[in-house]
């Protein structure tokens, strides 16, 4: 019985211990896309998230600055005990007061700094749809980095096996004292710059996806694995009125065009200064106070009501100078929305002309691989005929090695263009 017991405990244990170990064969991660790694960046990164609580915080000071109109009502006590001027003036009491203020004409600065509140809630909005525009953006760019860097990894590895294989031909023939040692040691050479190649390849790689990992959110040390291929189509755009689209879509100009809005109502809230200004009051008070020599014992309840002007006389031209000042301020605001404009229109047209530079040279490129791949056919067939040299065989493939990194290069160029013209339309994403 004993022994049935042990066993079974062991067993248990062993199960236990069994469960306990990490797989033998982690996890493979599911490939992301694009839109999900979109979707990632726009729910999780940090950036954008500093750029909501700001657009919170904007519509909380335009929230307080509507309250300014209305009514304010306020309580204050006050507790007194004096002692040591006298018998006649020596009491003690208590005060208690309700307060309700109101203010009647501002000069226009209540009404002026609310539509001032109101106009930079706006340009929070519009700071967090460009915010959103630039992650996207970014995230498409170092996508497709990261995927043209794993495509030339691709190419750098079969390019390594292709070395690899002729260095042992070369080898054997030397073994066999068919060959010569300088051809085995210019393969030899040329092998270890495929492989100086493909490690400088992995390394932009894992660069460019610690990039994409921060973007989106994800730990440093998660695994990543992207689903797109940089293959597709890369049609070259005929014209069309981006320009157009992009002044009357791009939010960084219309947080500009914001921005010099609200530098004119400054110029309001300035000149209000200048004007009278009436606020009216309402309080009621109670007195509750022991008794003195000349100050008798008793309670008090008055109310009273004020009105007060205030108007502004010899301030040495100081509004005056505010206000020339916020003029100033006006004209270079709309001098820089003036300059943005002609930027984004420059830049518009810098954008579509490299897509359709990637795009034509897509097309160069697909014709030279294939040429230089039929190339190195021949050439390899001649080598193995011993009618071509080592150094015209180690040429050929260089060339098409070349030829298909170029043309990787080309599409993921196409890529990126294509989010950075999305961008600079201010398309919404």
């Amino acid at each position: 019985m004993k022994a049935v017991f042990c066993v079974g405990l062991g067993l248990l244990s062993h199960g236990l211990w069994a469960q306990a170990l990490p797989n033998a064969t982690p996890a493979v991660p599911v490939p992301l896309t694009l839109a999900e790694c979109r979707t990632l960046a726009l729910g999780q990164n940090q950036r954008l998230t500093a750029a909501g609580r700001r657009q919170l915080a904007a519509e909380a000071a335009r929230a307080a600055a509507k309250t300014n109109r209305l009514p304010k009502l306020d309580f204050s006590s006050t507790g007194y005990y004096v002692r040591g001027l006298g018998s006649t003036l020596n009491t003690q009491g208590i005060t208690a007061g309700v307060g309700l203020n109101q203010p009647i004409y501002s000069g226009g600065r209540i009404r002026t700094q609310t539509a001032l509140a109101g106009l930079t809630a706006q340009a929070a909005a519009e700071d967090v749809q460009a915010t959103r525009q630039q992650l996207v953006a970014e995230t498409d760019r170092t996508y497709w980095q990261t995927v043209a860097l794993a495509d030339r990894a691709k190419l750098a590895e079969g390019d390594r096996a292709q070395l690899q294989g002729l260095v042992r031909d070369l080898d054997n023939k030397l073994r066999a004292g068919l060959g010569y040692k300088a051809d085995l040691l210019r393969a030899q050479v040329q092998l270890r710059g495929a492989e100086v190649r493909l490690l400088r390849t992995r390394d932009d790689q894992r660069q460019s996806l610690l990039v994409l990992r921060q973007l989106i959110g994800r730990p440093a040390t998660d695994s990543l694995r992207l689903a797109e291929s940089i293959e597709g189509a890369f049609p070259a755009l005929g014209p069309a009125d981006y320009a157009g689209r992009a002044l009357a879509q791009r939010p960084d100009l219309r947080r500009l065009n914001l921005a010099n809005q609200a530098d004119s109502l400054q110029i309001e809230v300035a000149r209000s200064a200048r004007r009278p200004q009436v606020n009216a009051s309402v309080n009621a008070l109670y007195l509750q106070q022991k008794p003195g020599f000349l100050l008798p014992d008793r309670n008090y309840a008055p109310a009273y009501a004020l009105v007060s002007v205030s108007v502004p006389l010899v301030h040495w031209k100081e509004n005056r100078l505010l206000e020339t000042q916020r003029r100033y301020q006006t004209q270079a605001s709309q001098a820089d929305l003036t300059e943005a404009r002609q930027q984004v229109e420059l830049e518009v047209s810098r954008d579509l002309l490299a897509l359709n530079q990637a795009a034509r040279r897509i097309e160069l490129q697909r014709l030279s691989v294939t040429q230089a791949q039929e190339n190195l056919r021949l050439n390899d067939n001649r080598y193995r005929a011993g009618l071509l040299s080592l150094v015209d065989l180690l040429e050929a493939q260089t060339l098409s090695q070349r030829a298909a990194a170029d043309l990787v290069d080309a599409q993921a160029e196409y890529r990126i263009a294509e989010a950075a013209l999305t961008r600079a339309t201010g398309a919404r994403q």
